[in-house]
């Protein structure tokens, strides 16, 4: 078998190695995708638009020094707003040494993401990236250019899932909804795979539509699987395709979510490859807007497969759900290109798909368990 280097850069955790009572900054990265900075702008002296750092810690008094503005605890995060041009700030806390955190000249208008750990707590980056590398010395390789992919951290939570109140017009295989726990974080492909990726892995591009950065499809559930398989033999982590319940909540933008008809949106234009936009074809992923947490095309562009087999929901709570009876027709999601009814890309709604079947109009996004 062909010996692969895999460059992961931050690829599951960073687990914190300050001395005791010492915090970490663990991840500092700017978020394009987020617009708080945008939407609730806090001004300086001289009127100029500030940039907000949102800092992810578990510390309920911490205070800040630095340029700043103004800071306040929200949602289970600090906003702090610093001056345009503004590279530092320091942390303080009554349990802890103060942390003094360095960093590139902060935007006006822009959001920032910091992520600060406790001595001894593992922390999961925001975001992770996978880079394939084939090795110099393997004959025939030399020529063929490496292929990265970004996944987001989906941190675990609980939500309604399917017929919820704004899933206006919802088909009956939609309800009940009902509550879903989802006790562990994990890990979603930014976009779906493309077929730059899929022809690294595979060796081919089955696409009936083709182009590197367009989404793979023309490709089967059990095709995905031996993807799957191989692309883990390469990397030795184990990639899956998500379950419904994941895809559903990491889709209505997981603990972000604002409750939109589709993914990041109300208004289709904005988040999806679509009939009516499209001009008869897919298109290169991270084109449109992404949704709450940063995942493009969950809405649009190529439906996507799930794990499950395609079953009725229940009304009564669960945790981690998975269904894995009745026949073989296995679940797809998220609407297409060539779909022209603007319900097909609702995020609760849901299809089944024989685990043979292929078509231009169908491919996968890929979750890892951390």
């Amino acid at each position: 078998m062909k010996k692969f280097l895999l460059s992961c850069v931050c690829l599951l955790t960073v687990v914190g190695m300050a001395q005791a009572q010492e915090l970490t900054m663990s991840d500092f990265h700017a978020d394009p995708s987020d617009l708080t900075a945008q939407v609730h702008q806090v001004a300086d002296l001289n009127g100029t638009p500030c940039a907000l750092i949102k800092v992810g810690l578990a510390v309920q008094d911490a205070t800040f020094e630095g340029d700043i503005i103004s800071s306040e605890y929200k949602e289970g995060e600090y906003h702090v707003y610093l001056i345009d041009g503004a590279n530092w700030l320091t942390i303080k806390t009554s349990e802890y040494t103060p942390l003094r955190c360095e960093f590139e000249a902060v935007k006006s208008k822009s959001t920032y993401i910091m992520t600060v750990a406790k001595p001894g707590e593992d922390t999961l980056r925001p975001r992770i990236t996978v880079e394939l590398k084939p090795q110099a010395n393997i004959v025939g390789m030399q020529g063929k250019k490496p292929v990265s992919f970004d996944l987001i951290l989906v941190k675990a939570g609980r939500f309604r899932m399917g017929a919820t109140s704004e899933q206006v017009g919802a088909d009956k295989d939609e309800s009940p909804a009902h509550w879903v726990t989802l006790t562990n974080d994990f890990y979603m492909c930014e976009t779906e795979v493309t077929q730059a990726l899929w022809e690294y892995v595979a060796e081919f591009n089955p696409s009936s539509i083709q182009g590197p950065n367009k989404p793979v499809e023309n490709i089967s559930w059990n095709d995905c699987q031996a993807f799957i398989s191989k692309l883990n033999d390469m990397t030795g982590v184990k990639f899956r395709l998500p379950t419904e319940a994941e895809w559903e909540y990491a889709a209505r933008g997981g603990h972000a979510m604002k409750h939109t008809l589709y993914s990041g949106s109300d208004n289709l234009d904005e988040v999806a490859w679509h009939f009516g936009n499209a001009q008869g074809m897919p298109h290169d992923v991270k084109s449109l807007k992404p949704n709450e947490i940063g995942l493009y095309d969950m809405s649009g562009n190529v439906q996507e497969f799930c794990w499950d087999k395609k079953g009725e929901y229940k009304k009564d709570d669960q945790v981690n759900p998975v269904n894995g009876q009745g026949g073989s027709d296995r679940v797809r999601r998220g609407g297409s290109w060539a779909h022209e009814v603007p319900g097909q890309f609702r995020v609760a709604f849901r299809r089944r798909v024989d685990p043979d079947e292929k078509d231009s109009r169908t491919g996968l996004r890929l979750v890892l368990i951390p």
